[in-house]
């Protein structure tokens, strides 16, 4: 049986203002789950949240640093704690700094509520980093309570709760914001210079969670009628061009698109409700007008913000992004020109001398990709 835990001080009532404080924050956390449910998915059609909703939300990306390096420290205390004679020491301390952690955690997560009301967010980056970071408070606020339980009343069980539930939340707060940073820089940001073991760990794992909250698309092959195709002739597969058929779009253009445009619209992020992670959706636009106009790169609003001053509001990428070079502007401008089409074949374009440099490097970085 365990032995009883010793609260370092001798009146509980001392207590009572964190246990106000926490019970206020509960109330809060709450409160405003009721008010403003998290999204998981797409806004309702024609919805605005209001002013300070928006401007509140804009704070998320400040926030959300406190409760992580909070939360951390709470942990490395108690670990510190498992030793009575630290405990006796350091246990107001740990206290605070795990009131501070769930003040923080549910600061972050309100303000990321908020931010998600912009619209643009969708897709199971998205709906994972925002329900581990609702656990995430969740958590912390319980392992508030756990421990002022212990502290007040010298329950062992309740302070060895609290420190079971601090480790898991710290690991459901480390992969929470892992998503986050995907959702931010793009899902090969961490895995793109790991070994490669630790990378496909990390990519297996991905798919693993994500496999929860995404629909599978089932994939239909497309019957090939034996009237329009002789038997002795073989079905090449349009999904692996050879070398010599790369297209232009798929090979030289989308590569662009993906390290210049897609961490902030693509399927998780879709900034101005617009992606760029297909042709489909990168020709569509998004709540802004026409992105690609075929044949008219000066009606096209993809160009005409890449073209912007670099301290222009409305240039993209946004100020402190990886800029576009000039002849990647240009190669973009070119195939807009020449009608953006998704069917164009590299061996068959006639790229203007100048470009082909970066054509070729475009189609070194994804050699032996479909």
């Amino acid at each position: 049986m365990a032995k009883p835990y010793i609260p370092t001080s001798d009146a509980p009532s001392s207590y009572t203002w964190t246990w106000t404080g926490a019970a206020v924050l509960t109330i809060v956390f709450v409160a405003v789950l009721a008010l403003w449910p998290p999204q998981f998915g797409p806004l309702p059609e024609g919805y605005k949240a209001a002013t300070p909703v928006l401007f509140l939300g804009r704070f998320h990306p400040i926030a959300v640093h406190l409760p992580i390096g909070v939360l951390i420290l709470s942990v490395l205390i108690e670990l510190g704690c498992l030793r009575r004679s630290v405990e006796e020491k350091w246990g107001d301390m740990a206290l605070l700094t795990l009131f501070v952690s769930a003040v923080g955690g549910v600061v972050a997560v309100v303000f990321g509520i908020f931010l998600a009301r912009e619209g643009g967010y969708e897709g199971g980056s998205f709906i994972l980093h925002q329900a581990l970071g609702i656990a995430t408070a969740a958590g912390a606020i319980l392992a508030l309570f756990l421990r002022l339980s212990a502290m007040s009343s010298g329950g062992a069980w309740a302070m060895h709760g609290c420190r079971v539930i601090l480790l898991a939340t710290m690991g459901v707060m480390s992969i929470g914001a892992h998503f986050g940073a995907n959702m931010v820089h793009g899902s090969k940001y961490l895995t793109q210079y790991a070994p490669e073991v630790m990378a496909s760990s990390m990519t297996s794992f991905e798919k693993w969670m994500l496999s929860f909250v995404e629909q599978k698309k089932e994939e239909t092959p497309t019957p090939v009628e034996p009237s329009k195709t002789p038997a002795s002739e073989p079905v090449v597969s349009q999904a692996a061009p050879a070398a010599a058929d790369k297209l232009v779009f798929q090979h030289v253009i989308l590569p662009m698109l993906e390290a210049k445009c897609n961490k902030c619209h693509n399927a998780d992020k879709s900034k101005g409700d617009l992606r760029m992670d297909t042709y489909e959706l990168a020709i569509k636009g998004g709540e802004n007008g026409s992105n690609i106009v075929p044949g008219k790169p000066a009606e096209s609003l993809a160009i005409q913000r890449m073209e912007l001053p670099l301290d222009d509001d409305e240039h993209m990428p946004p100020d402190g992004k990886e800029q576009a070079t000039a002849e990647e502007l240009a190669l973009l401008k070119w195939w807009i020109q020449e009608g953006a089409s998704d069917k164009l074949k590299v061996s068959e374009a006639k790229f203007p001398v100048e470009l082909k440099p970066v054509v070729d490097a475009a189609l070194k970085s994804v050699a032996g990709a479909p």
